[in-house]
């Protein structure tokens, strides 16, 4: 049971509450035209033009409608920026959470039953810059979330696990701000590795702010197929305190294992 949860939190809540967590690097660098990209814990990505990118996760599409689209402004040698705007349904994602489990004769679940989810929608955009460097490219941005409710939204549904309350938080508070630093770096003319450190932040909201920090190896065996291994990093202020984590974490060995993603990139044919 316990591990079920933690499935569905992993999957489903960390890869769709905007920009996906696993994504290596946040760059203003789009795909080619025609190129398209997907993993087991990122989005579908497709290069729609020279200056415009869509991506979605098509699999849960149908139970959390999702889109985000990037914008090239500018492509040069010195530096690239870019926008991205994205917008997500959670609704009936989030009455699947409450619905649960069924162990026996009780039922767990991430929000508690009886709470009427109402409609919501989350709309994301930030501004993107990137600049090379022999060491390696440099990738800064920052952005601001909101979230609109149509009716009223409990303040007792939201789910106080880390990665997950802030990006909800949205709708509780309103709007959140986010920034952050990518990096990235080729070793070999098969490997390379990236990071980045993120600030999100719900202001004059209970448990305002949350540092992550992610780390992946990656590994191209193929021109189709590359393989990444690493880990996310969580600190945060809830409303029960402060709190770290590594993730991913199993509750049922109670302890921290790798991240394993497999990425498969290929061209839509003419």
């Amino acid at each position: 049971m316990r591990l079920k949860l933690h499935l569905i939190y992993i999957l489903l809540l960390t890869g769709l509450f905007g920009r996906s967590v696993w994504t290596p690097q946040a760059s203003a660098y789009l795909l080619p035209e025609k190129k398209w990209e997907i993993g087991l814990f990122q989005p579908f990505r497709y290069g729609f033009s020279e200056k415009i990118n869509y991506s979605i996760h098509p699999i849960l599409f149908f139970i959390m409608p999702n889109l985000s689209v990037k914008i090239l402004h500018q492509n040069g040698k010195m530096f690239s920026s870019a926008t991205q705007h994205g917008f997500y349904y959670p609704t009936r994602l989030l009455k699947i959470l409450q619905t649960g489990v069924q162990v026996g004769d009780k039922t767990a679940s991430l929000i508690a039953p009886g709470f009427k989810i109402p409609h919501m929608l989350g709309f994301s955009s930030e501004y993107i810059l990137t600049k090379p460097y022999k060491t390696g490219t440099l990738s800064l941005h920052s952005g601001v979330n909101f979230g609109l409710v149509f009716g009223d939204l409990d303040t007792r549904t939201s789910i106080d696990l880390p990665l997950v309350y802030h990006r909800l938080g949205v709708f509780y508070n309103k709007y959140g701000l986010d920034a952050g630093i990518d990096f990235s770096k080729n070793i070999t003319d098969a490997t390379s590795y990236s990071f980045d450190l993120d600030l999100k932040f719900l202001p004059g909201f209970s448990g305002s702010y949350s540092f992550e920090h992610k780390f992946l190896l990656h590994w191209q065996k193929s021109k189709r197929t590359r393989f990444s291994i690493g880990y996310k990093y969580v600190y945060g202020n809830f409303p029960y305190g402060k709190q770290s984590r590594l993730l991913p974490y199993l509750p049922l060995v109670e302890s921290w294992v790798p991240m394993f993603d497999v990425q498969w990139v290929g061209f839509r044919k003419k």
